[in-house]
């Protein structure tokens, strides 16, 4: 498969499991309660930590190393099951201590059931890497769009029953699952059971370092709803925050997913060191410029967005929604730099960089926590927005560039996006949009998508014609 297809696919992946699930997420909003999606939010750092370190970054050994063995694939692959049995085993006897940590008893067969599905989740994950690095993304677009496809029915399947937050987490058992045997359906694939010790030290000294950095990084994003959930009263104000996270982060995993994700495997499997240096500038350009454009939007029309698709009961996620905008474009930033520290094998830089974010995000957040719930989001953006200028102070560097350069390239792919902002902002500010949320959105989106567009194809900067070949390459 061509580099061009490999964005191609990723794309059309992300952009329909994205969208499943952003419909599929309305559809419960507006059928259960805030309080339901609370109580999935409180232990949502458990799952998440549970599922990064079960990965322990030896994913990434995988692709970063030129031509895996068998024997490669099937050592990750014991390891990765056996840390998932172990943490299903850990969820299941610490549930009734975590149910009554946060006082709601519901949540012991919440974290149990949970904990049974965590196995076969992690038994997809080596499948997944191998077709990453086959660079097969369409069977992975296949399997990712059935699988969310098939528990979403389920989901809103108990919803209509009137199952409460049982459909919540049963979309999340049953995704695991379908995920667990679709790959085997669709690649006739499954590792063996031998184990080398040598391949094990190799991948896990590479990769040791990207499993505590995204331990450290699923701490700071869900310690939010984690603090909300133990120090507020009620769940409806983790539920709250945790809808203005998802709303924010749908658009964002989509470039993630399909622009940075697979330019880790291409740019990997890419030798020539002045090409690769090339391909580094130009996706930088690329990332600024469409991650600016979707956070500038989203700031926009918030508060419209927020009462067309949720209703009127989650108006209060609106302003969490504009802060974590600007987190999820600096955490894709983030991301992207990381991405290029894989590459040059500077895995202990990103564990360190990512812990010092941490720990500025917790120092804040034990100040300003007893504020209010936008002071808890602030303090999410500030931890990210530390470790994006440490890394572009070494990024610059790496690329050879003084400040007024670095700033002149991190400023060009979105100056059109600010000058559309400034422009629908007025209509914002002066009070010209009709109450309708529909409306409001579209009217907005025509203005700042409409001007960007025009004046994109108009001058065609270099960052835009890149992505454009990356997402309709020339036949």
């Amino acid at each position: 498969m061509n580099n061009g297809n490999v964005y191609k696919w990723s794309l059309i992946e992300r952009i329909a499991v994205a969208a499943l699930n952003f419909g599929g997420n309305i559809a419960l909003a507006r059928l259960l309660t805030t309080a339901d999606f609370g109580l999935l939010a409180m232990i949502a750092i458990f799952t998440a930590v549970a599922y990064d370190i079960s990965s322990c970054g030896l994913s990434d050994g995988l692709i970063h190393k030129l031509n895996p063995t068998r024997t490669d694939y099937s050592t990750v692959f014991l390891f990765n099951s056996g840390l998932g049995l172990l943490f299903g085993i850990t969820f299941i006897l610490i549930a009734p201590a975590v149910a009554r940590f946060f006082g709601h008893e519901e949540l012991t067969v919440i974290m149990r059931i949970l904990g049974i599905c965590f196995f076969f989740q992690t038994m997809s994950f080596v499948q997944e890497t191998k077709l990453r690095k086959e660079l097969d993304m369409r069977r992975i677009c296949i399997v990712k769009i059935g699988a969310t496809l098939s528990s979403l029915a389920l989901g809103l399947a108990l919803a209509l029953a009137g199952k409460g937050y049982w459909a919540l987490v049963s979309t999340q058992i049953f995704l695991s699952v379908f995920i667990f045997l679709y790959y085997i359906i669709a690649t006739r694939w499954f590792p063996g059971f031998r184990f080398s010790k040598d391949s094990f030290k190799s991948f896990f000294n590479y990769g040791i370092h990207l499993m505590l950095a995204y331990v450290s990084s699923i701490i700071g994003k869900n310690i939010n709803t984690f603090v909300l959930g133990r120090f507020y009263p009620s769940p409806s104000a983790s539920g709250v925050y945790s809808q203005g996270a998802k709303l924010a982060n749908v658009p964002f995993g989509v470039t993630e997913s399909s622009l940075n994700s697979p330019f880790f495997v291409v740019v990997s499997n890419e030798h020539d060191k002045a090409t690769q240096q090339s391909m580094i500038a130009n996706m930088f350009s690329v990332i600024c410029g469409v991650n600016a454009t979707i956070m500038l939007f989203l700031i926009l029309a918030a508060t419209p967005a927020i009462n067309l698709l949720y209703g009127s009961k989650w108006e209060e996620a609106a302003p969490i929604l504009r802060i974590l905008a600007g987190f999820e474009f600096l955490a894709c930033l983030k991301y992207y730099f990381q991405t290029v520290c894989k590459v040059e094998g500077r895995t202990s830089l990103i564990r360190n960089l990512t812990f010092a974010e941490i720990i500025v995000q917790l120092s804040l957040l034990a100040i300003f926590f007893r504020f209010g719930i936008l002071w808890i989001a602030w303090t999410q953006l500030c931890g990210v927005l530390f470790t994006v200028a440490v890394y572009s102070i070494m990024y610059a560097r790496y690329m050879h560039l003084n400040l007024l350069q670095y700033l002149k390239v991190l400023l060009a792919p979105i100056a059109v996006q600010l000058c559309a902002f400034a422009i629908a902002g007025i209509t914002i500010y002066f009070g010209w949009l009709p109450a309708n949320p529909f409306v409001a959105c579209v009217i907005l989106g025509v203005i700042y998508f409409g001007l960007c567009i025009l004046t994109f194809e108009r001058i065609r900067p270099k960052a835009y014609m890149t992505l454009r070949r990356k997402v309709f390459p020339a036949r």
